[in-house]
């Protein structure tokens, strides 16, 4: 049975959030309760999903939003970090401390969450860009230091 046919649904924020207001394309963590969420406090989280169409749009922080989890089929807007890098279309975007998102860099523990499908031109960060959400995002692997022939 078919409950529902996109992986969106209405949560409200978790007790004591704060800074909800400019949620928009945020990466959030759902609640063990099934009710709540809150923004993604760490690069290295694993999040469940992104918010959009969140309560107090006008500066004051609203009750909740619509969480779009990372296994969405389509097309989302995702907040950029202040500092975003460069983006093309297909470039991966990672998670930074203040649940937005910016080009990765390859660095070992980056969490890939998205990847681009416009390139972001102007180089502006801190607005909402088009991606689409990695369904199973994970911590980039360290790399193996290069060996050079001839050495064990």
């Amino acid at each position: 049975m078919i409950i529902k046919q996109t992986p969106v649904e209405r949560r409200l924020w978790a007790s004591g959030a704060t800074g909800t207001d400019k949620s928009e394309g945020k990466l959030v963590k759902a609640s063990a309760d099934g009710n709540t969420m809150s923004l993604l406090a760490s690069a290295s989280d694993i999040p469940d999903g992104v918010v959009s169409n969140p309560d107090g749009r006008d500066g004051t922080d609203g009750n909740g939003g619509d969480l779009v989890r990372m296994n969405h089929p389509g097309i989302v807007q995702v907040r950029l970090n202040d500092t975003p890098g460069t983006i093309e279309d297909g470039t991966d975007l990672v998670a930074c401390d203040d649940a937005t998102v910016k080009a990765a860099t390859g660095a070992a523990g980056e969490v890939v969450v998205a990847k681009s499908v416009a390139p972001n031109t102007s180089g502006q960060g801190g607005c909402l860009h088009d991606a689409i959400l990695v369904a199973r995002p994970a911590a980039t692997p360290e790399t193996a230091p290069a060996v050079t022939p001839g050495q064990s």
